[in-house]
């Protein structure tokens, strides 16, 4: 049984020749490290003897307090161990760095699950129980993540970030008015919109807000370059993927229709006047909505986003686009398509039309779908 109520014993488990055994041990090397504390003192006087407590922590094991701590510890530091260090040297290493309260307990613990530590960079935390210091350094500490996820927008990947722990302050100074220019990437962008990569992101204590988007950041630098993307060409692109992101479900075939889409209204033959007329873009504007709908009022906006009033492709993206939309934004079915809804969004099924009656009637199945699940909605 434990000594203390909800404390782990180091003896637990083991045999009552090993723990004689293991208390032989210890008293071996406590005689041991007195008998080499004695001779220091006579052969070398006190000055000998302080210089051997730096190098060995001799004094520390011998007049160091006894005890140790609890729990798993408090804030993170990170721990170098080099090469062919020893437990001992370990263990003073990790006293001084007050990661531990003396090397004894970790010693017994190192010894009782026979672990070999291993050299490198460490995460422990302060004030770590020796039981928790040495599982520390069998299966390591985790750094936090964040996980930036496909079609996430600038603000909500702040929020992420802010959640995180990471202070509101530097997060907006880290993104607020900045471009892909202020990170390296040379592409004209009004914002970072579009170039924060979704993707999944260890918070080492050592990286600041600055670090984790300029990790971001470089991330669609080598996703531009994988897929051939020239500079000149990656704000049109991503903008274009963007849109598919939103208004698209995750289909390869339909994204790519999608795609089409967008690019045949901005063309010579558009049947729309050169305009999108995309409820995403303005859903940008106003905060969008989880159907994308919005209001006629809305849609007077004059925001350049408002692409019910301007022309072509907005100035960037609306969101961060998952890869499957940027390759559905470079290779676009071929096809003469102007209009698509998604007439069962349940499923995802799309339907295209050429003209804009042939439209009509597609909208007609999708209002009819949400009567028939309005009204399932009332009877439940």
């Amino acid at each position: 049984m434990s000594p203390f109520p909800g404390e782990f014993s180091a003896d637990e488990g083991l045999t009552r020749s090993e723990i004689r055994a293991k208390k032989r041990r210890r008293m071996l090397r406590r005689r041991r490290t007195t008998t080499i504390v004695v001779i220091c003192v006579l052969v070398f006087g006190f000055g000998g003897f302080f210089g051997l407590r730096a190098a060995g922590g001799v004094f520390d094991d011998l007049f160091g307090p006894k005890g140790d701590y609890e729990g798993q510890g408090t804030e993170e530091v990170s721990i170098e161990i080099a090469p062919g260090s020893s437990a001992r040297t370990v263990a003073n290493q990790l006293v001084k760095e007050g990661v531990i309260m003396n090397s004894e307990p970790f010693l017994d613990e190192v010894e009782r699950r026979d672990a070999t530590i291993q050299a490198g960079t460490w995460t422990m935390r302060k004030k770590m129980s020796s039981e928790a210091a040495v599982e520390a350094l069998i299966d390591p500490i985790a750094p936090p993540k964040i996980t930036v996820a496909e079609g996430k927008q600038v603000e909500e990947i702040k929020s992420i970030m802010i959640e995180s722990g990471m202070s509101a302050d530097q997060v907006d100074k880290a993104i607020d008015d900045k471009t892909p220019k202020d990170y390296g990437l040379d592409i004209d962008s009004p914002s970072l919109e579009g170039f924060l990569y979704p993707a999944t992101y260890d918070l080492k204590k050592s990286k600041t807000a600055e670090d984790i988007v300029q990790e971001m950041v470089e991330r669609t630098e080598n996703e531009l370059d994988e897929l051939g993307i020239d500079d000149e060409d990656a704000n049109r692109v991503l903008t274009l993927a963007s849109l598919v992101e939103k208004e698209s479900p995750g289909d390869e075939d339909v994204r790519k229709k999608v795609a089409r889409v967008f690019l045949n209204r901005i063309s010579d033959d558009s049947r729309t006047g050169g305009l999108l007329q995309s409820d995403a873009t303005v859903a940008y504007i106003h905060g969008a909505r989880s159907d994308l709908t919005t209001t006629k009022k809305e849609r007077q906006s004059d925001s350049p986003y408002n692409t019910y009033k301007k022309k072509g492709l907005p100035p960037g993206p609306i969101n961060a686009p998952s890869a499957g939309a940027v390759k559905a934004a470079l290779d676009p079915t071929e096809g003469d398509w102007q209009f698509f809804v998604a007439t069962n969004p349940d499923t995802g099924e799309t339907k295209f039309a050429d003209t804009y009656d042939e439209h009509k009637k597609n909208v007609e199945i999708y209002r009819k779908w949400l009567k028939e699940h309005s009204e399932d909605s009332d009877e439940e």
